[in-house]
C-alpha cells in the first residue's frame, strides 16, 4: 500500500481550500445593483466555480491513485510557490509579460520540460497572447512592463 499522503495531493487540497476561500469571499459583498453580468464578481465566480471543480476533482484522482504516488519532489514544488510569490511581488515593477513569461518557463523547467525551443516558445507566446487580449481586446490592461510596453 502506498503512502496516502503526497505532493500531488498537498498541492490539489491547497488549491482547493485557496479556490473555496476565494470563492467565498465573494458572498455578501455590497455593490451597487448592476446585476448578473454586469456585477463585479461574475467573471470571478465562473474562473473560481472551474478552480473548486477541478480542485476537487484533482484530490478525489490523487486520493483514488495513492497506491501509485510518486516519489515526493518537494524541492520542486517549493521552486514554484516562490516563483509564484515572486511574480506576485513584482509584477507591479515588472510587468504581467516579464512575471509570467519567467513563472511559466521555471515551472516548465521544474516540472521536466527539456526542450528549450517549446520552453520558450511557451513562455513567451502565452503571456504575450494574454497581454495583448486583455490590453487590447479587451481594453483591460495588465500591469505593463518597463520593457515590453507595447505588448
Amino acid at each position: 500500500m502506498g503512502r496516502i499522503f503526497s505532493e500531488r495531493l498537498a498541492v490539489s487540497l491547497t488549491l482547493l481550500l485557496i479556490g473555496s476561500g476565494l470563492m467565498l469571499s465573494t458572498f455578501g459583498l455590497s455593490f451597487a445593483e448592476l446585476g448578473g453580468a454586469f456585477s463585479p464578481t461574475f467573471f470571478p465566480r465562473i474562473v473560481l466555480i472551474g478552480w473548486i471543480a477541478l480542485a476537487a476533482l484533482a484530490v478525489i484522482t490523487d486520493v483514488a491513485g495513492r497506491a501509485r504516488a510518486p516519489h515526493a519532489r518537494w524541492s520542486a514544488a517549493a521552486a514554484v510557490a516562490l516563483a509564484l510569490l515572486g511574480a506576485a511581488v513584482l509584477m507591479s515593477t515588472l510587468g504581467f509579460f516579464l512575471c509570467s513569461a519567467g513563472v511559466s518557463a521555471l515551472i516548465l523547467a521544474v516540472t521536466g520540460q527539456r526542450n528549450p525551443w517549446l520552453i520558450a516558445a511557451y513562455s513567451i507566446t502565452v503571456p504575450a497572447v494574454l497581454s495583448l487580449l486583455f490590453s487590447h481586446v479587451l481594453k483591460m490592461p495588465l500591469p505593463a512592463s518597463p520593457f515590453f510596453w507595447w505588448i
